[in-house]
């Protein structure tokens, strides 16, 4: 019995100390991992292509995502459906990530940082600053955004900073 506790005990302390990382990955091939699949996005985003961008993301109905123009997107193909809106309404976006950072957490890659979006208006360009976090995880055998969480931070009220 003393035996099976301790075998029970040493276990359970690997398992915590190694977390569920996919087998024979180390940390840094997961960053790495992480930092091409933003390449991926962040080349197709700038093209406009759907099908490119969405290649980035888990196709699962579980897949969530709090895109900058709207409240929420559950599920690949409702997610698909607001990226072909904003790229049929804003053509050409030029979308550059200015801070990134990683953190392995388990068998999960962390990211988060800011963005900056630039838009070709009627007035000449328009740009958004704002900020993101994820979480990127292997899938199927490749690495895709499983969360994603973009948005803009709300202008100052009308007066604040005047004295």
């Amino acid at each position: 019995m003393k035996r099976t506790c301790s075998y029970t005990v040493i276990l359970a302390t690997l398992s915590f100390a190694f977390g569920c990382r996919p087998p024979g990955e180390s940390e840094e091939q997961m960053i790495a991992g992480a930092k091409a699949l933003d390449q991926q996005f962040v080349t197709a985003y700038k093209k406009g292509d759907v099908d490119g961008v969405m290649a980035a993301y888990w196709n699962s109905p579980e897949l969530v995502s709090y895109p900058p123009d709207a409240m929420e997107t559950r599920g690949w193909r409702a997610t698909k459906e607001n990226l072909i809106h904003f790229f049929a309404t804003v053509p050409g976006p030029d979308l550059e990530l200015t801070e990134v950072n990683y953190k392995v957490a388990g068998d999960v890659v962390l990211s988060w940082g800011k963005w900056r979006l630039t838009l070709a208006t009627p007035g000449g360009e328009t740009a958004l600053e704002g900020r993101y976090t994820d979480v990127k995880a292997k899938r199927d055998g490749k690495w895709v955004y499983i969360l994603d969480h973009a948005s803009v931070p709300l202008a100052p009220p009308p007066g604040a900073g005047e004295e």
